[in-house]
């Protein structure tokens, strides 16, 4: 008996202690778990959605430099593109309407001679098939059929005759531009006429190398001596004299030929029965124009006595001379003969 309450003692009550007090110790550590968890997860969105000041001053500061940058770049964007526009706009006023000329007078305050830019404003008029072609100072349109121009045309400044450099060097040759071929040398000799130039050499003394181009064969046309070295030399220094006294005047000149005279060399150059020569003032006080119509010979008569209209010289050459002239303009300076504003 003493045996068997002795094991009861032992045995009961052992077992229950143990497991009350693990079944305590498991869920208190869930607990405490979980309010670790929520701890945590309460610091991380109160440090998302709660900053610190000075955290939130630097952010700010970075929104508003980047802010600023953007607002200054579209800015700059935006002038460099009014810019351009403007740039178009003025431009294609230029083309459209008219454009200031400095050496130009203004009418009214405004230029009305804008024309004048133009490169080929002395040029008669032409068209792509004719055999344009352009040398330093002056350009003629080539005559393939009478080897020798159909007209020569420059503008003659009095800047450039007061500013004469270089010595004439006669340096006759053939036109490398002319792409039919030119008159040769061989064409004049022994002819007993003179090679005479229609842009003279003496207008270009200023510059080297338009001085050496007017002795291109192109710019030849076969004169009477005494006529190349009188008459015509003489309106040739009057014309430079109207220059400086104007400032600057527009020249055309070339040959009238009626197959009267016949052709020298072998390239069958035509001689021509008589020169032209027209000469435009474009420039205030006074607008003026005058046409001269030479026979091949020579003259003892003054120049004046050769002196027309513009348009009269027009129906004589099958030309319009400074097409580019406004209508109004140009029938008051070519539709008149005024020799008293040259005199």
């Amino acid at each position: 008996m003493a045996k068997k309450s002795t094991s009861k003692k032992k045995s009961s009550p052992k077992k229950k202690a143990t497991s009350k007090k693990k079944s305590g110790g498991n869920k208190g550590a869930v607990i405490v778990g979980l309010l670790g968890a929520i701890l945590i997860l309460f610091l991380v969105v109160s440090h998302y959605y709660k900053r610190s000041p000075e955290s939130n001053a630097v952010s700010e500061s970075y929104d508003i430099s980047e802010t600023l940058e953007n607002s200054e770049s579209r800015d700059s964007n935006a002038k460099i593109e009014e810019s351009k526009q403007t740039e178009r706009v003025e431009e294609r006023a230029r083309v459209e309407t008219k454009e200031t000329n400095p050496n130009l007078p203004d009418v009214d305050g405004v230029d009305e001679y804008y024309f004048t830019n133009s490169f080929d404003f002395a040029w008669p008029a032409y068209t792509v098939d004719d055999l344009v072609v352009e040398h330093n100072g002056y350009a003629l349109s080539y005559d393939e059929e009478n080897e020798q121009p159909f007209w020569v045309a420059y503008k003659l400044e009095k800047k450039n005759l007061d500013n004469a450099r270089f010595k004439r060097k006669d340096n006759f040759r053939e036109d490398p531009l002319v792409r039919t071929g030119s008159a040769d040398l061989a064409d004049y000799k022994g002819s007993g006429y003179d090679r005479g130039h229609l842009a003279p050499a003496a207008d270009f003394t200023w510059d080297k190398n338009a001085l050496d181009e007017t002795f291109f064969m192109s710019n030849m046309s076969p004169q009477e001596p005494s006529f190349n070295r009188g008459i015509w030399k003489a309106l040739e220094e009057q014309v430079r004299d109207w220059a400086r006294a104007n400032n600057a005047v527009y020249v055309v000149t070339g040959p009238l030929i009626e197959k009267r005279k016949g052709r020298i060399g072998k390239n069958k150059v035509a001689v021509p029965d008589f020169y032209y020569k027209v000469i435009l003032d474009i420039q205030e006080p006074e607008l003026k124009g005058i046409a001269f119509v030479l026979k091949n010979e020579k003259s003892s008569r003054d120049i004046y006595h050769f002196a027309i209209s513009i348009d009269e010289l027009e129906k004589q050459t099958g030309l319009d001379f400074f097409p580019s002239l406004p209508d109004d303009l140009e029938n008051d300076i070519e539709g008149t003969l005024e020799i008293n504003k040259w005199k």
